[in-house]
């Protein structure tokens, strides 16, 4: 089973519950310390706020770069794995049982729309691409779309065999790309009617990508691997990291930097769109699966052990 933070998504769903939930109210600020032992496995900033999804069907959020965090409102679920949000207002989140929970105020209250827990197949990653659209895939060749707004879901097979589909992510022009296990590479270029499989560059597993500020892709995965695509997933050229640590979550800065995180405390940053990266000491060992934007010249990174904030040197290398 893979190492990373999602492949320990897949396994809990497969073999047994979550560790059962501390007691702690329903909603309303969460002390520091819980923040501080909550595995957190995807989150999402809009304007000032951050919205972070984990361990237990926790959902939480903050106003303030994670200075103070609150629980949000939402129905019980298994853990959960990747949020996404269309703007301030309407997000999505998935998980475990193929859950799917949608938000219409900012992430402060959510509602259940879909689940199957008899199918076993985790949900990995959702994206909202316009108002009426939005994907979510997942474990063993999952795939759901909507066409309302996320309010109701349709299944669908996308790919050929059961491999895992761990990132779908939206480039211009209705132009899609999700990227799994084992190099799994699908492009669509009609905002997902269609979907085809493109050479892979690696045959292990790709857990997302980031698109830069010139429209280049560049993908992430197993054993530090990173490639860089200019021609909108179609191929895709290796780029240089002297880090074997799995990369687990990207993000592109207002800037235009470029962020990967992964095991082992590992960030990198890229200031040239994504040809190089360079490595930022974080003072960790943990497992990040989410870099964002924190405070003024600061990341905040969440994963496995909450959240935190790191400086970020802001010369251009």
């Amino acid at each position: 089973m893979r190492n990373t933070l999602r492949a320990i998504a897949i396994a809990a769903a497969l073999t047994g519950p979550a560790v059962a939930a501390d007691l702690l109210p329903a909603s309303g600020p969460l002390p520091k310390v819980t923040m501080e032992r909550l595995l957190i496995v995807d989150a999402a900033r809009q304007g000032p706020r951050v919205v972070a999804v984990g361990d237990r069907g926790y959902i939480a959020y903050t106003d303030d770069n994670g200075a103070n965090w609150k629980r949000a409102k939402a129905p019980a679920a298994p853990l959960l794995t990747a949020v996404d949000f269309l703007d301030a207002k309407t997000g999505l989140a998935v998980g475990h049982d193929a859950i799917i929970l949608a938000t219409a105020d900012g992430g402060e209250t959510w509602e259940k729309r879909f689940s199957a827990e008899s199918e076993q197949m985790p949900l990995l990653d959702v994206k909202f691409v316009d108002r009426d659209h939005a994907f979510a895939v997942g474990a063993y060749g999952s795939y759901y779309e909507s066409a309302d707004g996320g309010r109701t879901w349709n299944p669908r097979k996308v790919i050929a065999d059961d491999k895992h589909l761990n990132a779908i992510v939206a480039l211009e022009g209705g132009r899609l790309v999700i990227l799994g296990e084992a190099g799994t590479l699908l492009v669509s270029s009609d905002a997902a009617k269609s979907w085809s499989p493109v050479p892979s560059p690696y045959k292990g597993s790709l857990f997302g990508a980031v698109v830069a500020e010139d429209g280049a892709v560049v993908a992430f995965g197993m054993r530090g691997r990173i490639f860089r695509s200019t021609d909108k997933g179609q191929s895709w050229k290796a780029v240089e990291n002297a880090s074997v640590a799995t990369l687990m979550g990207g993000t592109r800065l207002p800037d235009g930097a470029i962020v990967l995180a992964g095991a082992g405390g590992t960030v990198l940053v890229s200031r040239d769109g994504g040809l190089t990266f360079g490595p930022l000491a974080t003072g960790s060992t943990k497992a990040f699966a989410k870099p964002l934007l924190g405070a003024p010249n600061a990341l905040m990174l969440l994963g496995e052990a909450g959240a935190r904030d790191v400086p970020l040197p802001t010369t251009k290398k």
